[in-house]
């Protein structure tokens, strides 16, 4: 379980939730679960969300998610 996921779970959101906040696709969430490259704007954008359900910011580096820029 990557760090992302686990941050998921507690913020108590499904991947369908995250994704609809987030404005991504569920594959997107998926791939940073899975370990995948994904673009960093959509990387940001998930963690933004993480951050508002768990009161802190996160940021795409913090949690090593690979990125494409």
């Amino acid at each position: 379980m990557t760090e992302f996921e686990r941050l998921r779970n507690k913020a108590g959101l499904t991947i369908s939730q995250l994704a609809a906040e987030a404005r991504v696709s569920r594959a997107t969430i998926e791939k940073i679960e899975k370990g995948l490259r994904v673009r960093a704007p959509l990387a940001q954008r998930a963690c933004n969300i993480l951050g508002k359900y768990l009161g802190r910011e996160i940021s795409y580096e913090d949690l090593n998610i690979p990125v494409v820029r």
